[in-house]
């Protein structure tokens, strides 16, 4: 058989540690490691504490040793580069020492077994060592990197928070001084329509003002930890208490609600998922504006379904999943304005109670989004 054939300038360097007590031998395997592509830079230990003195120097590429030793044996080498250099590949090779003692050594950590009269297989498997180390280590620091994002990520989502209470509650001490100011100026002109109009006017941004707000403060809340509050909840009397209530602020006639004969009971934060419900009403006012909305409650298995269908703009099939994620939208900004929150709010609320929040839409024809929540039944 030809003897493979060298190339300096193309050759692999090669830091190697030779576990070995035959200085013979350790020229074999630098010869071997040679011909087949690598420039070996070979070190020879016999005893522990020249491992040890050695691996604490330096750097090594690939550790070769023997199986026994007149000082210490393989099993005990394993357990020095374990504790001082745990990514440092190590190839056993040693006579023959059968297959439980080969076993034990992959084991306690060895890479591969090569028997000294076999040394052809030495170069293959010491690069797919060295490969499979630095893919270990490529996956651990990964891993340590991904972990560290997660850290940095809790905390700057920990000081965003802080600040978004922080500024919601500075925003709400002069909203409301300037609500009382509107609301005397207004008595003070009870009989000039004009300004009173306007007065109005200015009201209505107010409430829209202090909803961005509450908007803003709820991305703050609306953590997993944060409890709900479930208490027995009927479902009709829930959505008929708030489509009047909705009606009455928002000064239309445009949504109907349709009721099922029989009582739909919930455990549910009634204050949360009315919340929810709110927010569905103001999306289908807002992005159809002056069009009918239309409410429907009905039973469905162990469910309560909640519908809101509005004749507005419609969503685009690529932006329906979108339109959940915070600060998403799918409507222009200059158009429609908002924080882009008040879905995905609603979402996480709906999830909070083990429920469902979907939408089903077409562009120009209007939404449809359902909202279904577990019921209490009496279903065995």
């Amino acid at each position: 058989m030809a003897t493979p054939v060298t190339n300096e300038a193309t050759s692999t360097p090669l830091a190697l540690l030779s576990v070995e007590d035959s200085s013979d031998d350790v020229e074999l395997i630098r010869r071997q490691l040679h011909q087949h592509g690598f420039t070996p830079v070979v070190r020879q230990v016999q005893t522990s504490a020249e491992m040890e003195r050695a691996l604490r120097e330096r750097r090594w590429d690939v550790i070769c040793m023997d199986y026994a030793m007149p000082t210490f044996d393989a099993l005990g080498g394993l357990e020095i580069r374990t504790e001082l250099a745990p990514d440092t590949p190590v190839i056993i090779v040693s006579g023959h020492i059968g297959e439980t003692a080969a076993v034990s050594l992959l084991k306690a950590g060895a890479d591969d077994y090569i028997p000294k009269h076999n040394l052809a297989r030495l170069a293959p498997a010491l690069r797919r060592a060295i490969r499979d180390t630095d893919e270990r280590r490529a996956r651990r620091e990964a891993e340590d990197e991904r972990a560290r994002l997660v850290v940095e990520l809790a905390r700057a989502l920990e000081i965003r928070d802080e600040f978004l209470v922080l500024a919601s509650h500075e925003l709400r001490t002069p909203l409301t001084a300037l609500r009382l100011n509107l609301e005397g100026a207004s008595r003070a002109n009870i009989d000039n329509a004009e300004v009173r109009t306007k007065l109005a006017r200015a009201d209505t941004q107010i409430d829209r003002m202090a909803r961005l707000v509450s908007d803003m403060l709820a991305v703050s809340k609306l953590r997993p930890t944060e409890p709900l509050r479930p208490a027995e909840t009927d479902a009709g009397m829930l959505l008929a208490d708030l489509v009047k209530a909705f009606c009455e602020e928002q000064r239309t006639e445009d949504i109907v609600a349709q009721l099922p004969p029989e009582r739909l009971m919930g455990l549910w934060d009634r204050g949360r998922v009315e919340d929810a419900l709110r927010r569905l009403l103001a999306n289908a006012v807002k992005y159809g504006p002056g069009r009918p909305v239309e409410v429907r409650l009905e039973r469905q298995g162990s469910t309560a379904r909640f519908s809101v269908a509005d004749r507005g703009i419609g969503i685009a099939p690529e932006d329906q999943a979108r339109i959940f994620e915070c600060f998403g939208r799918a409507g222009p900004v200059r158009n429609y304005g908002g924080l882009g929150l008040g879905l995905w709010i609603a979402r996480a609320i709906v999830e909070a109670h083990a429920g469902t929040l979907t939408v089903s839409s077409e562009l120009g024809k209007g939404s449809v989004f359902t909202l279904s929540l577990p019921i209490v039944t009496d279903d065995p």
